[in-house]
C-alpha cells in the first residue's frame, strides 16, 4: 500500500496538471506567449509591438491581441488556439472546427480582426493613409484545411517570414511610429474593470446575434433572413440585399 500512494499521487497532480493546460484561458496565454516569442525575433529599431491592448471606439471596446507597428505598416495579429481541421472562407460569418467527428463553429476570425482594425483606426484619424495588414495565427495544433482566403492565416512558426514578406517602401517615418506607439499605448485601457466590461459586451452581443438569427431577423440591419441556395450550398441570407450582404449557416430547418 505504501508503494501505491505515490504512484496514484503521481496520476491526480498528471490529471490535474492535464485538465489545467486544457482550459480555455490557459490556452490563450500559453498561445499568446508563443506568438510574443515569435515578435521579439524582430528588429527593435524598426518594428514598435504592442501586446493585448484595448482599445475605444465609437462601437465600444476593441481587444487586440498583438500589433506590429513597422515602417512599411501596421500589423494587426489575432491569435487563435484549436485543435482537428479548420475550415472557413473570407467572407463568412463562422468558420468551422473538425475534431473527428466533431464539428464547432467559430467566429471569422478575419472579420474579427477587421474590426480591431477600425478601432485602430479611429484613435489614428491623422495617419489615414497608413497601411493595415491584418493576420490571422492559429497557434495550436489545428490543420487549416480549405481555406478560402486572401488574407494571410498561419500558423505560427510562419510568423516571422510573413511580416517580414512586407517589406518595401517606407511608409512611416521613426519619428511617425515612435508617435504612434506612444499614442496607442496611452489610448489602451488597461485596468480590470475595463477588461470585464469588454467581455461581458461581447458575450452580450454574441446572445443577441444569436437570438436574431433564431427569430430569422437580419443582426446587421434588421430586415429578414430568407433561406438561399448558393455553389457551396444552402445558406440564410438577408432580404435588403444587395445593400446588406449579411449572411449565415443555420440549423433551424434540422429540428
Amino acid at each position: 500500500m505504501w508503494i501505491l500512494a505515490p504512484a496514484w499521487l503521481i496520476i491526480i497532480i498528471i490529471i490535474t496538471i492535464a485538465t489545467i493546460l486544457c482550459h480555455p484561458k490557459i490556452k490563450g496565454l500559453i498561445g499568446e506567449r508563443r506568438v510574443r516569442k515569435q515578435l521579439r525575433r524582430l528588429p527593435e529599431e524598426n518594428y514598435k509591438v504592442l501586446n493585448d491592448i484595448i482599445l475605444k471606439g465609437k462601437k465600444g471596446t476593441s481587444q487586440i491581441d498583438h500589433m506590429v507597428i513597422s515602417p512599411y505598416g501596421i500589423f494587426v495579429i489575432e491569435t487563435k488556439n484549436y485543435n482537428g481541421w479548420i475550415h472557413g472562407r473570407e467572407d463568412s460569418e463562422y468558420w468551422v472546427q473538425t475534431f473527428y467527428k466533431h464539428k464547432t463553429k467559430f467566429r471569422n476570425p478575419i472579420k474579427q480582426n477587421w474590426s480591431h482594425i477600425y478601432a485602430i483606426k479611429e484613435n489614428l484619424l491623422e495617419y489615414k493613409d497608413v497601411p493595415y495588414y491584418p493576420i490571422i495565427v492559429f497557434v495550436g495544433k489545428g490543420k487549416l484545411k480549405n481555406l478560402d482566403v486572401t488574407t494571410d492565416v498561419i500558423q505560427r512558426d510562419a510568423l516571422f517570414e510573413t511580416i517580414m514578406k512586407y517589406r518595401g517602401p517606407r511608409k512611416l517615418t521613426d519619428n511617425e511610429i515612435d508617435k504612434i506607439f506612444t499614442t496607442l499605448g496611452e489610448a489602451s485601457k488597461k485596468d480590470k474593470q475595463t477588461k470585464r466590461n469588454h467581455v461581458s459586451r461581447i458575450k452580450w452581443n454574441v446572445k443577441i446575434k444569436k437570438m436574431k438569427e433564431g427569430v430569422h431577423i437580419c443582426p446587421q440591419c434588421g430586415g429578414q433572413l430568407i433561406k438561399r441556395t448558393s455553389k457551396s450550398g444552402e445558406f440564410y441570407g438577408c432580404s435588403n440585399f444587395p445593400q446588406c450582404k449579411y449572411k449565415t449557416k443555420l440549423d433551424w430547418d434540422k429540428d
